[in-house]
């Protein structure tokens, strides 16, 4: 197999991983970084001239990653929401337990006389 065939193969692991309707975010990362990780290896060896089915598939290639683009950008987007999310909680909590932490003292009077 050539190495045009391998990153297609990666690139087409890589697609169906990121439509796959999974609820284990963490192990889709993991394994999206383990399949980029492993394309980016291969995409030093892919060299010219091509053949015309490696053309071709360096196409197919091209389309796929445009979609798997869109799927990250949608999966950081989450990722963003939760950090922004739990972020808020953990004010949200300082707050209930202790009410008076962030009294503000605008109007108090010092006076110099003393």
């Amino acid at each position: 197999m050539t190495p045009v065939h391998d990153c297609h193969k990666m690139t087409k692991r890589l697609l169906d991983l990121l439509q796959a309707a999974n609820e284990d975010r963490d192990s889709q990362i993991q394994g999206v970084e383990e399949l980029l990780d492993q394309r980016g290896d291969i995409l030093p060896s892919i060299q010219p001239p091509f053949t015309e089915e490696e053309q071709k598939l360096g196409h197919e290639i091209h389309l796929m990653n445009q979609e798997i683009e869109q799927h990250l950008q949608k999966l950081s987007r989450a990722v963003k929401e939760d950090l922004q999310e739990v972020k808020v909680k953990k004010k949200t909590m300082s707050k209930y337990s202790n009410p008076y932490e962030a009294l503000q003292t605008d109007g108090v009077f010092y006076d110099k006389r003393n």
